[in-house]
């Protein structure tokens, strides 16, 4: 049983890394019907994942899988950020929405325009 889990759990994390990085892909493109998708297929991801963990914690061999998975979701959420942020920007451009108040025309987060420190050894 425990071989089984083990496999499991290698083949979901495979999954989701693939998943991250097609999700980057698609966030590039603003396919929104994609990322719907995506999003998805990231919720059953996540919830076998949390199931599998609960019976076989990750080996030392999945680390850099999950180190993997943990940057390209990083960057996802970045790339969502500024694709938020942009397309705010291009509709208040246009009159479509009220002028930003903002002194330096972003509505990113500070942390986000100066940089983030992450400590990726835990």
């Amino acid at each position: 049983m425990e071989a089984v889990a083990h496999h499991e759990l290698t083949e979901t994390l495979s999954e989701l890394e693939a998943l991250h990085e097609a999700e980057c892909v698609v966030l590039t493109t603003l396919d929104r019907a994609a990322l719907d998708g995506i999003t998805e297929q990231k919720l059953a991801l996540c919830g076998r994942l949390q199931a599998l963990t609960e019976k076989q914690p990750p080996a030392a061999e999945h680390r850099g899988s999950l180190d993997r998975i943990r940057r390209m979701a990083l960057k996802n959420r970045l790339l969502a950020m500024h694709a938020r942020d942009a397309i705010r920007n291009v509709l208040s451009e246009a009159g479509l929405t009220p002028p930003l108040q903002f002194g330096s025309g972003s509505q990113r987060p500070s942390a986000i325009q100066e940089g983030v420190r992450v400590n990726w050894k835990g």
